[in-house]
Formats: structure tokens, sequence, C-alpha cells
């Protein structure tokens, strides 16, 4: 498939119902030139919102300034922020890579199956731990597919900072 990476842009930002992350995502659309890098599987959507509001904090400690309030940024320099986390690796971002070793989770899954792991009677923790047993069988997967991450908003990673 010729567009794979733009599909999966659309696959990973269907569930969104932010107007400025979805601002954010048709720009993202338009950049056909970015297609392979929109299919490194160690990037996603909540990742690029993170990383677009570290940007951000950056920028406010260069002006010396403690609170977002009275601040805007330019929709052009929240693009190229944007375009910059795709089109570097992780590594280089100084980003925690998504990508897990699968011996790793073949192991827990095997403990979990052995039944290793004591079941919690909180229902709260028993969802959690259904949750990461979830991820680590799709990562764990031959071929992936791509899934929606669910509806992010920019203000959901800026909770610690306000």
């Amino acid at each position: 498939m010729e567009n794979e990476g733009l599909e999966r842009i659309k696959v990973l930002a269907s569930e969104i119902k932010d107007d400025d992350l979805n601002e954010i995502v048709k720009y993202l659309l338009t950049r056909t030139d970015m297609n392979e890098k929109y299919l490194n599987e160690e990037k996603s959507l909540s990742q690029m919102v993170e990383f677009i509001n570290n940007q951000a904090m950056e920028m406010l400690k260069q002006k010396k300034k403690t609170s977002f309030v009275g601040m805007y940024f330019k929709n052009e320099t929240v693009f190229s922020w944007a375009i910059h986390y795709w089109d570097e690796p992780n590594e280089k971002l100084n980003l925690t890579s998504k990508k897990v070793d699968k011996k790793e989770i073949n192991k827990v899954i095997k403990d979990i199956k052995d039944k290793k792991y004591k079941i919690v009677e909180k229902s709260e923790e028993k969802s959690n731990e259904k949750d990461q047993v979830k991820k680590e069988n799709k990562i764990s997967t031959k071929k992936k597919k791509w899934q929606a991450e669910g509806q992010l908003t920019l203000f959901d990673f800026m909770k610690d900072f306000m």
C-alpha cells in the first residue's frame, strides 16, 4: 500500500475529538513526504503530544515564564514540533522507546499463565492487569494491527504544568 503511513495516522487518530489535536493530525496528513516516517512503530500520537508539550515548556523556560497563561504558539511552530517528532528517532529526541523485548513479554505471559502473580481483589487493579496483559499480547503478535489511541486532548498532558 502506497500511503500506509498516512493510513496509520488516520487509524491512530480515529477516536480523537479534540479540535486542536485534530488540526495537528490534518496537517500531518498533508505531509505525504512523511509517509514512511509515520510507519515507525515506536511513535504514537500520545507521545507526540507529550513531545509538543515538552517543547512548549522549554519555550516557557526560555522566556522565563512559569505558566501557559497568556502564552500562545503559532500553528506553524506546533506543526514543526509535530513533524520534528515523527522525523527523528526517539533516541535522538531523548524519548523512551515504546518497543518492548518480546522475550520479556513472553516471560510475563508465561508467568501469568502459570499463576505466579497474585490475584488482587480490587477491581481497578484487576482491570489494570488485564489491560497490561492485552497490551503485551498485542505486542507479541507477528503483524501489528493499528488501533486508535482513544480520546486524547492536549490538556491531558498539561495537567502537571498547571
